[in-house]
C-alpha cells in the first residue's frame, strides 16, 4: 500500500500505535474493575465514562479546533493522554487504583478524545491533495480497523501474559510515540480571526451548518448509517440465538464478517483513487444496506444454510458501511469551508456516537416483542427510503 506523502504517515503511523495501545487499555481497565470490583454494572459506567462526555462535548469542541492550530491540538491530546496513562501505571505500583479515580481519569481521557477525533479529518484535507482525499481517508480507515483488530487479540494476550501494570505502560508509552511522530507532521497555518469570542464562534459555525442543505443532508447520512451500524450491533447475537444451538460461537462468526468486511472495502479503496465518486457511493451504498437488510428477511433452511447466509449478508453490510463511511467522509472535506471543519467534524462525530447507542437501546426493545425477520424487512425498507429522499435533497444543493 503506496502511502501519499510524509505528513500523511507521520499521521498514519501516530494512528496506528495509540489505537492498538488504546484498546490493550480499554481491555485491561475493564478487566481489572471486573475482578476488583466483582461488579459488572461499574465496569459498564467505565465504559461509559470513556464514551459520554467527548460525545456532549463534541458539540462545543470544534470550536476550539477551528481557533487554534490543529497541529498543538493534536499533539498536545496525546501527550496529555500519555501522562494520563503514565499514571494508572503509577497507581498501580504504588496500590492506589481506585474505582472513583480511575473514572476520573476516563472522563479526562474523553475530554481528550473530543478535541483530538474531529481534528485528524479536519487536518487531512489540509496535508493532501483534494484529488487524493477519497483514498487518504480510506487508508486512514483500513489503519483504524486493522489496529482495533490487532489491539482486540494482543490486548487479551498481553494482560494474561505480562498483567495490567506493563500494559498500562505500554499504552501510556504508544500515546507519546503517537505525539512523536505526529510532531513531524508540518500543517498549513490557517488564519483565524480571534476578535470573537467562543461563544461567538460556535454559533457561527452552526449557522454555516443550518444555510447549507448540502452539509444538512451529509450529517443526516452520517446518522442514519450510525443508526444502522447499531441496530446490526443488536440483530447479530438475537439471530445466531435464534439459529444455532451454538450462539456465541455463531456470534463470533457474525462478528468476524462484519468487520472483514470493513477491513475488506477500506483496503481496496486504499489501492485505487474515486475521486469525484464519492456522491453516488454514498447514496448506492445506503441504498444497499437497506437492500441486504431486505434479502435476509428472506434467509431460510437448516442452521448452517442460514449461518452461512446471514455471514455473507453482514460480511456485505460491512463493505457498504465502510464505503458510506469514507464517502460522507470525504464530501464533508471536499464541500467544507476548513475554516469550519472542527466544528463539523466534531459535531458529526457526536451525532454518530449517539445514534448508534440509540439504536442499541431502541432495537433491543423491539426485539423483545417483535419477531427479527420483520424488523429486518422494515428496517430495510425505511433505509431505502431514507436514502432515496436524502439523494434527491442534496441533488437539489448542487444544482
Amino acid at each position: 500500500m503506496e502511502l501519499i506523502n510524509k505528513n500523511f504517515s507521520m499521521l498514519l503511523a501516530g494512528q496506528l500505535v495509540s489505537q492498538v495501545g488504546d484498546k490493550f487499555h480499554m481491555i485491561a481497565i475493564s478487566f481489572w474493575v471486573l475482578e476488583t470490583t466483582g461488579s459488572s454494572g461499574k465496569m459498564g459506567m467505565v465504559l461509559a465514562a470513556s464514551l459520554i462526555p467527548s460525545l456532549i462535548l463534541g458539540f462545543f469542541s470544534g470550536t476550539f479546533i477551528d481557533r487554534y492550530p490543529r497541529k498543538n491540538i493534536i499533539v498536545g491530546t496525546d501527550l496529555l493522554r500519555g501522562i494520563i496513562l503514565g499514571c494508572f501505571a503509577v497507581l498501580f505500583i504504588a496500590g492506589r487504583m481506585d474505582f472513583y479515580l480511575i473514572l476520573i481519569l476516563q472522563v479526562i481521557l474523553s475530554v481528550n478524545a473530543a478535541f483530538f477525533d474531529p481534528a485528524i479529518p479536519s487536518v487531512i484535507p489540509q496535508i493532501v491533495n483534494q484529488e487524493q482525499l477519497a483514498r487518504a481517508n480510506a487508508i486512514h480507515q483500513f489503519v483504524n480497523g486493522f489496529a482495533m483488530i490487532a489491539g482486540a487479540m494482543l490486548g487479551g494476550i498481553f494482560v494474561a501474559a505480562l498483567g495490567y501494570l506493563w500494559v498500562f505502560i505500554l499504552n501510556g508509552i504508544s500515546f507519546l510515540l503517537s505525539a512523536f511522530f505526529e510532531a513531524f507532521i508540518t500543517i498549513p497555518h490557517i488564519k483565524v480571526e480571534k476578535k470573537n469570542s467562543l461563544v461567538s464562534d460556535m454559533k457561527q459555525g452552526y449557522h454555516y451548518l443550518f444555510q447549507n442543505q448540502m452539509l444538512m443532508v451529509l450529517l443526516f447520512m452520517v446518522m442514519i448509517i450510525h443508526f444502522f451500524v447499531g441496530s446490526i450491533e443488536v440483530f447479530m447475537p438475537v439471530i445466531a440465538d435464534k439459529i444455532s444451538g451454538n450462539g456465541p460461537k455463531t456470534l463470533g462468526f457474525f462478528q468476524a464478517a462484519f468487520g472483514g468486511g470493513t477491513i475488506a472495502m477500506a483496503f481496496a479503496l486504499s489501492l485505487v483513487s474515486a475521486s469525484g465518486k464519492e456522491k453516488i457511493s454514498l447514496f448506492s451504498s445506503t441504498f444497499f444496506i437497506g437492500m441486504v437488510f431486505v434479502a435476509s428477511f428472506w434467509i431460510q433452511g437448516d442452521e448452517v444454510t442460514m449461518t452461512g447466509l446471514f455471514i455473507f449478508c453482514l460480511f456485505l453490510m460491512g463493505c457498504a458501511i465502510i464505503l458510506a463511511s469514507i464517502s460522507f467522509k470525504t464530501l464533508l472535506q471536499k464541500n467544507l469551508d476548513n475554516s469550519y471543519s472542527g466544528r463539523i467534524f466534531a459535531l458529526a462525530g457526536s451525532i454518530g456516537n449517539a445514534s448508534i447507542p440509540g439504536a442499541m437501546i431502541l432495537y433491543g426493545v423491539l426485539l423483545d416483542r417483535f419477531h427479527y425477520q420483520g424488523l429486518l424487512l422494515g428496517s430495510g425498507l425505511v433505509l431505502m427510503v431514507l436514502s432515496l429522499i436524502s439523494f434527491v435533497l442534496y441533488k437539489e444543493e448542487q444544482s
